[in-house]
């Protein structure tokens, strides 16, 4: 982040924004291991560890897998006997894997248009995601499960580790159900490892749940360019970013454990150029703490990829709009429980000439319409650090009077968008709307280095630091609930989950 506010020039110049120990283990239970030629039983299974406090009743669930019609998979040629299964599926088809620990030498890949017909209905299970698992660490693959160009399909009981790229992917699908199951790389958090864990892309009506993530190099649930979206009671931990909403909208993120992550919770809307972009994200009654991880991400040809993270923040949303962020634990973070801030910060040129087309395709580079109220915030800033943000760092705390805020609103793109400076490429003037406010928040400091109520000028935002309690004190009109349907029957808070207290103060 660049603050010579000499440099920036509207139009075609540049702006100027610009572990702790695992416990439990549990191995898979019976069974060998495979290749594709049907060899031998693993000797050595990978170590699979669970959090002692991951919910006995996630981990160790009873699974119920297969019965009549079902295809049961050969134990002793998995890797041949699954990818027959997945290139013959059709529609009802229940795919059944053995209990044991088993190295699949290839991707497993279902594309539901190879017939010519679309396929529907068809459900992937094993035993339990502490019985069933999938290690694709001598994969000739780059995925582990790849699946695309299906209608409501089921993923539960099993464990996929090791991919060396996603370890479950999820492709143009209408319906996707993905529960008590387990993505791993095991080990200390490295660039080597997978990419994404569980990753639902161009989909609509996805349910993520009951599930555990660890290890992912850039995100361990991802949901990205979708549409109705769950993502709830998850654990997600030593990942570089925990859970991530990218360009979707109708989404809910609630009553998951993000921890031990370089960021725990994100919510991204990235110039992608293809008409997907985000609204409508609601996170909420989550426990998010500790996620002060390195970042060990490979660096992106995205400027707002997940590589800019800045280690130790909690809740990140990147150039989005309508998002509620409410009744969530974030805690104990070096750096930020919550930063809010428009796409300048990743890309200082936003506003140079290169993301002109994309703007025009729908994406906006500022956030608007954000509202963080009554979360509990905690022994946050004692350590901050990235590079993305150094210079803003130190702006705050070298400057008088000041301190580093525990939450932060980079305030640039609305001082711009009010001064009118942006009419040009199709912004206008923020209205009461489109503010970005923070209510109630265990008295958490809220900082900016642009104060949004102060004028730009034509040739860049005002700098004017400030840090309070009260700054941004208004509020929105609370989001609607997310709903989703899944094999006809609906999904969502408070319509198949009137349990969790957070669903009851969070009403359709």
């Amino acid at each position: 982040m660049k603050l010579d506010k000499n440099k920036f020039v509207i139009g075609r110049a540049a702006s100027i924004l610009a572990p702790a120990a695992l416990a439990m283990v549990v191995t898979g239970c019976g069974g060998g291991g495979s290749s594709s030629g049907g060899g031998a039983p693993a000797q050595d299974p990978v170590g699979y560890q669970y959090p002692q406090d991951m919910p006995a009743d996630v981990a160790q669930k009873e699974i119920a897998c297969g019965g009549e019609g079902a295809i049961e998979l050969d134990a002793n040629n998995l890797t041949d006997s699954a990818k027959i299964a997945f290139l013959d599926a059709q529609d009802g088809d229940v795919i059944v894997f053995p209990e044991g620990t088993f190295k699949l030498q290839d991707t497993l890949t279902l594309d539901g248009e190879l017939s010519g017909n679309r396929v529907a209905d068809v459900t992937i299970c094993g035993q339990g995601m502490d019985k069933t698992i999938l290690d694709f660490s001598d994969s000739a693959g780059d995925d582990g499960l790849f699946i695309t160009n299906i209608d409501d399909v089921e993923i539960y009981g099993l464990a996929v580790t090791e991919a060396a790229n996603n370890a479950i992917k999820l492709q143009h699908a209408n319906g996707v159900r993905i529960h008590y199951t387990a993505t791993v790389w095991q080990g200390e958090p490295d660039k080597g490892n997978g990419a994404y864990g569980l990753y639902p892309v161009e989909s609509s009506n996805v349910l993520v749940e009951n599930s555990y993530v660890r290890g992912s190099a850039d995100a361990g649930i991802y949901v990205g360019q979708s549409d109705s979206i769950v993502v709830r009671n998850n654990i997600a931990e030593y990942n570089v970013a925990g859970i991530e909403i990218e360009n979707s909208t109708n989404a809910d993120m609630y009553n998951n454990i993000a921890r031990y992550n370089t960021g725990g919770l994100l919510v991204f809307d990235l110039p992608i150029g293809n008409d997907k972009y985000g609204s409508g994200v609601r996170v909420f009654g989550n426990e998010v703490y500790e996620n002060n991880t390195k970042n060990f991400a490979n660096s992106s040809s995205n400027p707002g990829g997940v590589h800019i993270v800045p280690p130790g923040t909690g809740v990140i949303v990147l150039s989005t709009d309508d998002v509620e962020i409410f009744d969530n634990t974030v805690e104990k973070h070096d750096t930020l429980a919550v930063a809010v801030t428009s796409f300048l910060l990743a890309d200082e040129n936003v506003f140079g000439g290169d993301y002109d087309s994309v703007i025009a395709d729908g994406w906006l580079p500022l956030v608007r319409n954000i509202h963080v109220h009554d979360n509990t915030i905690s022994e946050t800033g004692a350590a901050p650090n990235g590079a993305l943000i150094q210079d803003m760092i130190t702006l705050f705390t070298l400057t008088p009077g000041l301190e580093w805020p525990a939450l932060i609103y980079d305030g640039a793109g609305e001082q711009l968008a009010n001064t009118g400076a942006l009419a040009g490429i199709g912004i206008g003037a923020y209205e009461a709307g489109d503010k970005v406010c923070f209510q109630n928040n265990s008295g958490a400091t809220i900082g900016y280095p642009y104060d949004p109520a102060t004028a730009a000028t034509m040739e860049g935002p005002t700098l004017s630091p400030a840090v309070g309690t009260d700054f941004l004190d208004c509020s929105q009109e609370p989001l609607p609930a997310a709903t989703l349907t899944f094999k006809g029957e609906m999904f969502g808070c408070v319509v198949d989950d009137t349990t969790s207290e957070h669903c009851e103060v969070a009403p359709l």
